[in-house]
C-alpha cells in the first residue's frame, strides 16, 4: 500500500472507468490501480453487481475483488443513519448506500471518488471527482 491516501471509488466511477465513458476517469481510476490506493466496500459491490451486464460480470467482479475490502460494520450503519437524519434537516436527502459509502470513508480516511454530486454535502468527506 502506498504512503498516500487509500481511495475508495464510487459505483459511478467504476462504471465509467469499466465502461471507457471519460478519458480522464479511465486514466486516473489505471493510475490510483497501479499505485495500490484503490479500497473497496461491500456496498459498493452489491450496487455494481445489480447493474453489471451479463457479458461483463466475470470481468468486472474479478477486479473488483482484487481490490481490498474494507468491512462495513454496526457502527457504519449507526453513523450512516445519522449523517442521513442531520442532512436531512438541513434539507438534503441522500440514499442510504451512499450515506454508508461516505461514512466508511470518513471513518477511515479515505478519499471518496466518485462522480455523483451530492456527496459534496457532506462535511469532513474527502472528494475527488471526475
Amino acid at each position: 500500500m502506498s504512503d498516500r491516501p487509500q481511495v475508495l471509488l464510487d459505483t459511478s466511477v467504476w462504471v465509467d472507468a469499466l465502461r471507457g465513458r471519460t478519458a480522464a476517469v479511465v486514466e486516473a481510476v489505471g493510475d490510483l490501480l497501479r499505485e495500490d490506493r484503490v479500497v473497496r466496500c461491500d456496498v459498493v459491490g452489491a450496487e455494481l453487481r445489480v447493474g453489471l451486464r451479463d457479458r461483463e460480470r466475470s470481468k468486472v467482479l474479478d477486479l473488483f475483488n482484487a481490490v481490498p475490502n474494507v468491512p462495513v460494520d454496526s457502527a457504519d450503519w449507526e453513523s450512516a443513519g445519522d449523517l442521513g437524519a442531520s442532512m436531512r434537516e438541513r434539507g438534503v436527502t441522500l440514499p442510504l448506500t451512499d450515506l454508508l459509502v461516505a461514512q466508511v470513508c470518513l471513518r477511515h480516511e479515505f478519499e471518496l471518488f466518485s462522480l455523483d454530486a451530492h456527496f459534496q454535502h457532506i462535511e469532513g468527506l474527502k472528494l475527488r471527482r471526475g
